[in-house]
């Protein structure tokens, strides 16, 4: 029998004392688990003795220790045999480079699992990367604690799989029934970049057993909410929320909550999405929108204008009011991104659903009302409504829009032809409407009152060259404030309208500054003022 002993300072002995020694712990680990993935490493750079006998193969002992330190691994929370699962694994390779990347199918996927089973579901899968000084053993070497090194795989796993969560990108979507019961999907995307493990995490559960028309109804959105999310999860964001705004149709839903949460978003790069969240309810619409430019807030009131039956009349208000957007933004020479962001919401926001039927005042609307609030008991005395002619009358003066307020504030950047940036600026741009319908004790009829109002307050700084570089002091400086009201007034009598008249005032202020050396050197100013009213019957 020959005996080989190796007790020399080899190559791999080298570096297994390297990792012995090296003091490095990877996020997410813990230091009871990298301590004992460090001792596994110390038992495998310790002498090795290999015994040799040509007559007794069977006596070799030896085992070489297994490292998975050296490159990636990938956990999963549960069996990783289902549909949802694979979606994971596929959103999750190395083509995977956007958040659009990493939910695409996902939340769609969670519904409609939801919809077929019923039943709650939860999914992790992490890829942890370790680094190279911090190689962990799952193998055994001679005079080894197995229970140790058992023991540390354990705890890389549940670390890994639970670093998925920290500092990931959220969307978590409610809905509630009209039961009573709330459905929650979750799904979490973490790039591993910001101290967590790169991964996936969903999940679906309900507060109560749903019935099959709401199983029906969750299904319905899965197309939606892919949509929703492939548009948001882009690079700058887009919004296609006309798959959710349907949400009630079915009459057996009530409210959905859609929210997104990114909170490693790079502040470098103009337009990233930073937050959302869409609201949709009995009484109100609204969307909020942050992304590293700015933010938008808009709200519409959830029932349609007081007899509004024309949606021809809807659309035509919706297309004249964006056209006044567009008109602010380009004075105010406002940031492009945020002011389609804009656009889109209001646009979603306001549309008449295609299978919206005229308002009427008999039997069958009171009784689709009562049934909207939940029921006879929850129905609130209302005053006596107008005839279907007068209302008729009255939609046709007012603007033919849900009332609304929104907002946006966003900075924005104009490149030159070599592509440096040649202008910089800030707009803060507000829009509503409000609407007051009450008895008028002058008349016998009734009293309507609506008002839009508009404001514009926005600056912006321009080059002379072709680089814009505010701390040499020269650059010409803008500054643009506007305000418009119009107030439409219409009196009623019996059935018929007496009075109505729209009044509309208007002031508009551009100011140029010519600034060298951080001092103005030359100034113009550009004020307009209208008041106008005009009659309408």
């Amino acid at each position: 029998m020959t005996l080989i002993t190796s007790t020399g300072a080899g190559v791999l002995d080298r570096i297994a004392a390297s990792r012995t020694t090296s003091t490095y712990r990877p996020a997410g680990v813990s230091a009871q688990a990298a301590g004992a993935a460090a001792k596994t490493a110390a038992a495998a750079s310790a002498p090795t003795r290999v015994t040799l006998d040509a007559t007794s193969a069977s006596a070799l002992v030896y085992a070489r220790p297994s490292t998975p330190g050296f490159g990636p691994q990938r956990f999963w929370a549960n069996a990783r045999d289902d549909g949802l699962s694979e979606l994971m694994t596929r959103n999750s390779g190395k083509d995977a480079l956007t958040l659009s990347d990493r939910w695409r199918g996902l939340g769609g996927g969670l519904l409609k699992q939801f919809a077929d089973t019923g039943t709650a579901y939860q999914q992790t899968l992490a890829d942890y990367v370790p680094g190279v000084d911090a190689a962990g053993a799952t193998g055994t070497v001679e005079g080894t604690d197995a229970a140790a090194t058992a023991a540390a795989a354990a705890a890389l796993q549940e670390q890994a799989l639970g670093g998925v969560s920290t500092n990931a990108a959220e969307v978590s979507l409610k809905i509630q029934t009209r039961s009573g019961h709330t459905v929650e999907l979750k799904i979490g995307v973490n790039n591993g970049d910001q101290g967590g493990t790169r991964g996936l995490q969903v999940g679906i559960k309900s507060s109560g057993a749903l019935s099959s028309a709401e199983r029906q109804a969750l299904s319905a959105l899965s197309d939606g909410l892919d949509q929703a999310l492939e548009g948001l999860g882009e690079g700058a964001p887009t919004l296609d929320l006309s798959g959710l705004t349907a949400f009630d149709r079915s009459g057996v839903l009530t409210g959905l909550d859609l929210e997104i949460e990114h909170p490693n978003a790079s502040a470098d790069v103009p337009g990233k999405l930073q937050a959302f969240s869409l609201q949709l309810g009995t009484d109100t619409k609204s969307v909020t929108m942050r992304t590293t430019s700015g933010e938008m807030n808009l709200e519409v009131d959830a029932t349609p204008p007081t007899g509004a039956s024309n949606n021809g009349q809807r659309r035509s208000a919706i297309d004249q009011l964006l056209k006044q957007i567009d008109a602010a933004a380009d004075r105010a020479h406002a940031d492009a991104a945020m002011t389609k962001s804009f656009k889109d919401a209001f646009q979603q926001l306001q549309a008449p659903p295609v299978d919206e039927a005229p308002a009427s005042t008999g039997s069958a609307a009171t009784i689709a009302t009562t049934l909207a609030k939940g029921g006879p008991d929850e129905v609130a005395p209302v005053t006596p409504s107008m005839s279907d002619g007068l209302r008729s009358q009255v939609q046709s003066l007012q603007s033919g829009l849900a009332d609304f307020k929104a907002d946006f504030s966003a900075d924005s950047q104009r490149t030159s032809r070599i592509g440096s940036i040649q202008e910089a600026g800030h707009t803060d741009y507000k829009i509503s409407q409000t609407t007051a319908d009450r008895p008028s004790t002058a008349t016998g009829g009734r009293s309507v009152t609506q008002a839009q109002t508009e404001e514009l307050d926005a600056s912006y700084q321009k080059s002379r060259t072709f680089t814009l570089d505010r701390s040499t002091g020269n650059y010409d400086a803008y500054t643009v404030q506007d305000s418009k009201t119009i107030t439409t007034l219409i009196d009623t009598v019996k059935d018929s309208v007496s009075r109505a008249m729209r009044k509309t005032d208007e002031q508009r202020l551009k100011t140029f500054s010519q600034i060298e050396n951080f001092k103005p050197t030359g100034h113009s100013e550009w004020p307009s003022q209208r008041s106008a009213t005009e009659r309408l019957r």
